[in-house]
């Protein structure tokens, strides 16, 4: 092998390197997403319609964190429509067809919800947590997305926790 080989192979594999991996923490103050994955299958009721899934919650076992994106990693057919965060003193939330619903939170707790971006939570203490909440649309008959990726910054560093489940999104009346 000579050297303009080996040095384009070391160029590539750098390349590949730096393009598998994010550069961010995913062992940051909201934990990590742990090793468990699969998929959860929703509804939409119509052409159009939404759903929302808001069982996801974390605790920030750090200082002040500013949430700064959310996204739907992989997705076919299938929008990210609105991202909230709920603190919570236990998983509240619900999953199914529309928008969520404030009656599926203890009184007064849906009010402190922040949207994402920009939401801004502060260290959760013993068995309080804080719950993401997300609204998707499918483009077509179904929508799938392989996992979720939430992007913040605690303490001027940037993290990442990765949900390591994905959505399979289907119009209709049972999910298949």
């Amino acid at each position: 092998m000579n050297r303009v080989t080996l040095g384009g192979l070391a160029c590539g594999l750098a390349l590949l390197a730096a393009c598998g991996s994010s550069g961010l923490s995913d062992n940051g103050p909201f934990g990590n997403g742990g090793p468990n994955s699969g998929t959860i299958c929703l509804l939409a009721k119509m052409p159009g319609g939404v759903t929302h899934d808001s069982f996801d919650a974390f605790p920030n076992r750090g200082g002040t964190a500013t949430i700064e994106e959310v996204a739907l990693v992989h997705p076919r057919h299938i929008r990210l429509i609105a991202a909230w965060v709920v603190p919570t003193n236990g998983s509240f939330g619900n999953a199914g067809p529309g928008y969520p619903s404030a009656s599926a939170y203890p009184p007064g707790i849906w009010a402190r919800r922040q949207r994402i971006p920009g939401a801004v939570v502060r260290h959760t203490r013993g068995q309080d947590l804080l719950n993401l909440v997300l609204v998707m649309r499918p483009s077509g008959k179904f929508g799938t997305a392989t996992a979720v990726n939430l992007y913040y910054k605690s303490g001027g560093t940037r993290y990442l926790l990765h949900f390591p489940y994905g959505y399979k999104i289907e119009i209709g009346r049972r999910c298949v």
